[in-house]
């Protein structure tokens, strides 16, 4: 039985961050073709790093620090 775009849409909104962005990228390269498979793996596993740190900070597990603590640690590599 043929799904709808709709009810496709639907599923694939129900995925976690990481499954949706996997997905997009596999549905892009479909329509577009693949020139090259590796760099294509590497945006993948990029776009499954950054979707798994942002659902991190929603989360609260992500360690953060304040742009205070940011800058402190800027000025201590500089040596200031």
């Amino acid at each position: 039985m043929a799904h709808s775009y709709e009810e496709i849409r639907q599923l694939a909104q129900e995925l976690p961050a990481e499954q949706q962005i996997l997905l997009a990228n596999t549905l892009w390269e479909s329509a577009v073709g693949d020139d090259d498979g590796e760099e294509v793996e590497i945006a993948a596993a990029w776009e499954a790093e950054i979707a798994r740190r942002v659902a991190e900070i929603k989360t609260g597990t992500a360690a953060t620090s304040t742009p205070e603590e940011v800058a402190a640690d800027l000025r201590a590599i500089a040596g200031e």
